[in-house]
């Protein structure tokens, strides 16, 4: 459903993010994304959904460059929600989820009536307490569901989630990641990004990482292996626990997390070094 094949790119200062990436996600999986902060995750997610243009490589959606598709068209079979989701203040939430429908309003229809859609939406993301609310009133776990609503109304055969529990409390994050395995398994392709190593195993999702220097990685099937791994690209120490026959991976707080430089504290590349603030960038 979604194919990246030696997916290079690289922002107009000039720092390559992703060199050279290889990605298959087919139908009837979830393939989730980890990796440390400013790795590329935001990035590789835009490409897929074709929001930007890889410097060499090739990107694919339903066998055909992702790029070849027209904005309706691809809205139609991709649905796209980002890590941040702007939503208009005054607007309510059944209008806002309502959007999700936009790639429908032309021909051909929607494979199922709106209502159904939008039934199914709130009963989904418990929407039904804040449904005529307006979206300025909302806590940004309700707005986080509000916007993963909409991207369920789209219908698409595809999803592209960057960080999708953002926000979300222990409670939701569980039940959107049941969710999206039913998704799957009704025949869609699922791609996310997440910081949550161990929900993403335990609720059975492939798991690769990109390890900071552009390159994707596939989670090994061996223990030892995973381990190493994971200390490698995250630069902390872990500890394994078994739950259900599945080794979840807990950090090891004995061991200090490496440094990013000799005598300096680790600083995170999206936090302007003067101000301590946002600077707007992104987890790119």
């Amino acid at each position: 459903m979604i194919r990246l094949k030696g997916v290079r790119f690289a922002y107009p200062e000039g720092r390559e993010v992703l060199a050279g990436c290889d990605l298959a996600v087919p139908r009837g999986a979830v393939v989730a994304l980890a990796g440390p902060n400013g790795s590329g995750k935001t990035t590789l997610l835009k490409l897929a959904a074709g929001l930007l243009k890889p410097s060499s490589g090739a990107v694919g959606l339903e066998g055909k460059p992702v790029a070849s598709w027209g904005r309706v068209a691809r809205a139609k079979r991709l649905a796209y929600v980002p890590q941040t989701p702007l939503l208009p203040e005054d607007w309510p939430v059944r209008d806002l989820v309502a959007l999700g429908d936009f790639p429908h309003q032309e021909a051909p229809p929607a494979r199922r009536a709106l209502s159904a859609r939008l039934e199914e939406a709130k009963r989904a993301m418990e929407l039904a307490e804040v449904w005529e609310r307006p979206a300025g009133r909302l806590s940004g776990g309700e707005a986080q569901r509000v916007a993963l609503a909409r991207a369920l109304v789209q219908d698409a055969d595809a999803l592209v989630l960057d960080e999708p529990t953002n926000h979300l409390d222990l409670k939701h994050q569980m039940g959107l990641y049941g969710l999206l395995a039913g998704v799957a398994a009704a025949g869609r392709a699922v791609l996310l990004s997440t910081h949550d190593l161990n929900l993403s195993r335990l609720f059975g999702q492939r798991l690769v990482v990109l390890d900071g220097g552009g390159r994707l990685r596939e989670l090994p099937e061996d223990a030892t292996l995973q381990r190493a791994l994971l200390r490698e690209v995250f630069g902390v120490g872990f500890v394994p626990q078994e739950l259900g026959g599945v080794v979840c991976w807990l950090p090891d707080v004995r061991i200090e997390p490496e440094s990013r430089g000799a005598g300096e504290p680790g600083k995170d590349e999206n936090q302007d070094q003067t101000t301590g603030t946002d600077n707007g960038k992104g987890d790119r």
